[in-house]
């Protein structure tokens, strides 16, 4: 676990202020050609927030688990989970997000949804990626979850 004030207790996972930062500072680099892809997951099941906390807490370890050390997982509140793929092209984002998909399958949760969005330069601010995620992620959850790209 991390630094208790840049930690989501619950979860085990990177709060928003941690998100944040680091989110910041890596969409700045997607000017010098870094690749950014962000995952957004939400499930079907009763809203996250209000599950118990040892499922959270695994969720939170299935999470971390998956995805590579140079990742940041975070827990955004309002049911939602973000990873920041670092250095990850959408494809390379697909692959990833079949693999949480898989691993939290088993949690029954209900239908795991997933929108991935990658940088794009023509992106001006930081907030056009994380909603080019979420307009994926609401297509998903419509369609009763998987993985979407926006």
């Amino acid at each position: 676990m991390g630094h208790p004030a840049l930690t989501d207790r619950p979860t085990g996972l990177a709060n928003r202020l941690h998100f944040e930062l680091v989110y910041s500072y890596l969409f700045e680099a997607g000017d010098r050609g870094v690749a950014l892809t962000v995952m957004l997951l939400s499930f079907g099941a009763a809203d996250l927030e209000s599950t118990d906390p040892e499922t959270l807490r695994r969720v939170g370890e299935r999470i971390q688990d998956t995805c590579r050390t140079c990742d940041l997982s975070g827990h955004l509140g309002g049911g939602r989970i973000v990873v920041l793929l670092f250095g990850t092209n959408v494809a390379g984002g697909r692959i990833a997000a079949d693999r949480v998909e898989s691993d939290l399958s088993e949690l029954q949760l209900g239908a795991v949804s997933i929108g991935l969005a990658m940088y794009q330069p023509h992106m001006k601010d930081a907030s056009e990626l994380l909603q080019a995620a979420d307009s994926a992620l609401r297509a998903a959850e419509e369609a009763g979850g998987g993985v979407e790209f926006g």
